[in-house]
């Protein structure tokens, strides 16, 4: 499995695409902390990110990484010559999740880093900061998740647009359901999206997203919601990978 992972993490790393939005991420994350830095809203751009645009963008991204791996036969190839099907979907699985992981922390800590140096600290909490990141990259790898398996059973050009409207459902979904009257606190720890948007101090407002339903979220029981998810996400991606047709 190794040999198969330093594989995929080459091509990664080889690739001009990803060379491209990296170099992107950083240098918007730097433009984007100089140019607010006087604003406290500048900390809470990371964190919009991570459930506005990265669901989208980067699963697309994902498709086209996966793209040539199914209909280039790549995938197949590597089956055939002896390696197990888990192994395949584990290195592509790695290499999807670190691809979007790192471009958001590329942005995230960049940002933050020259906010804190040179923008306007005053009421911001750095535990706060610390625990808004890990929750934001989680979600940003649990949708990477999600992205890797409309590309498993879809394998070709469906599984773009499948992603764009799959992501933008789910995140939908998760608004929608956490403004209902009523709704039970607890259960808007499943609703990773939500959760994200909750984020004391560094989310967008409680009044835009929710009238006010929910106010915080504390980190551990939203931590292991999510990576909860991820966890079950993969596992049927996986289980679906084993049996179905790679032809």
């Amino acid at each position: 499995m190794l040999k198969l992972m330093r594989a995929y993490f080459c091509r990664l790393g080889k690739w001009t695409i990803f060379r491209v939005l990296a170099l992107l991420m950083l240098v918007g994350g730097v433009g984007a902390a100089l140019f607010l830095r006087e604003k406290p809203m500048v900390f809470q751009l990371p964190y919009i990110a991570s459930f506005l645009v990265f669901p989208h963008y980067v699963g697309i991204i994902i498709a086209l990484f996966n793209y040539p791996l199914f209909t280039g036969g790549t995938i197949r190839n590597q089956i055939s010559v002896g390696h197990k099907r888990s192994s395949v979907y584990f290195a592509d699985w790695a290499a999807s999740v670190a691809f979007s992981v790192s471009l958001y922390l590329l942005m995230t800590l960049s940002l933050l880093a020259v906010a804190g140096l040179f923008g306007n600290t005053d009421g911001i909490i750095a535990k706060n900061v610390a625990e808004g990141v890990v929750l934001t990259t989680c979600h940003v790898a649990l949708f990477a998740t999600i992205s890797q398996v409309f590309c498993v059973i879809l394998k070709g050009v469906k599984s773009f647009l499948a992603i764009y409207l799959g992501n933008q459902f789910l995140i939908l979904v998760s608004i929608g359901v956490a403004a209902l009257k009523n709704f039970p606190e607890k259960l808007g720890y499943f609703l990773p999206t939500f959760v994200c948007m909750n984020i004391k101090n560094y989310g967008v407002p409680d009044s835009i997203v929710t009238n006010g339903v929910v106010s915080d979220y504390s980190f551990l029981p939203a931590l292991g919601a999510m990576v909860l998810e991820t966890v079950l996400v993969f596992i049927c991606g996986m289980l679906y990978f084993r049996k179905t047709d790679l032809k």
